[in-house]
């Protein structure tokens, strides 16, 4: 069986989905992709006046941080100084959400030549540290979740690099299933004891489409109870729009995954 379940919304529709989600059972994982809003001067003030009712009808609640064109290994100062900050923000946003853990990429493009990477990794190196302690401060989980990385041995490198007492990885086998050389099974093999969050959705292996599971080709009914078995303890976000996530719920239903 499937714990803790929670549906991927922007902040601007977390109120939009609350009947429902309290209905389901469901947690929430708020995105904090808008910059604008994130980094104004009333994010913070917004986050604390809907955690009370996020305590009161949500279940467990994480956010995914800042997602598009930050770069903390950046060659260019300014924007490895504006990857730190939003950075920073995230986290406080999620902790004045209640919020138990924050979801970030690499961000490293494994299309670029391997002689780049020592550089990057140094460069983001202060990025990522100043990030680990304010999650320590305050009291939030930083997970590291694999994206365009060929190989769990490329996103191990990286993690390793990044990773402090806290850290954690967000595991999705629909990236794997798009852009990884390996299985699951090798990811769950190497990075499984790590692995506390996991985002779920399906695609027809040409791009990141976040289908209700089921509607593409990746088998889930064969790797969830793999994946769940693995990862006990895991919050597990349905990623994609409440329709397709009433569909998964049906889906899970179906192969004996959700009560």
């Amino acid at each position: 069986m499937i714990g803790q379940l929670l549906l991927s919304v922007s902040f601007d529709e977390v109120e939009s989905v609350l009947d429902w989600v309290e209905e389901e059972g469901l947690g929430l994982e708020v995105t904090l992709y808008d910059t604008s809003w994130l980094m104004g001067k009333g994010a913070l003030d917004d986050a604390e006046k809907i955690r009370k009712t996020l305590e009161d009808r949500a279940g467990a609640v994480t956010t995914h941080g800042p997602l598009f064109d930050l770069n903390p290994g950046s060659l260019d100062p300014t924007i490895r100084d504006y990857t730190r900050n939003c950075f920073i923000q995230g986290v406080e946003v999620c902790a004045a959400l209640g919020g138990q853990k924050i979801v970030y990429h690499t961000f490293h493009n494994p299309l670029l030549p391997a002689g780049v990477l020592p550089g990057w990794k140094e460069r983001s190196k202060p990025v990522w540290a100043e990030l680990n302690g304010v999650a320590e401060e305050e009291g939030v989980e930083v997970c590291i979740e694999n994206s365009y990385e060929p190989t769990v041995e490329f996103f191990t490198d990286i993690f390793n690099t990044f990773a402090d007492a806290r850290t954690r990885m967000c595991f999705d086998p629909a990236h794997v299933h798009l852009y990884s050389r390996d299985g699951q099974s090798a990811w769950v093999i190497t990075m499984g004891h790590l692995i506390t969050h996991l985002h779920l959705n399906d695609n027809e292996g040409k791009s990141d489409d976040h289908l209700a599971l089921g509607e593409g080709e990746i088998p889930y009914a064969t790797i969830l109870p793999e994946l769940c078995g693995a990862c006990l303890d895991s919050t597990v976000v349905l990623e994609m729009h409440r329709d397709n996530a009433v569909q998964s719920i049906r889906f899970l239903r179906s192969i004996g995954l959700r009560g």
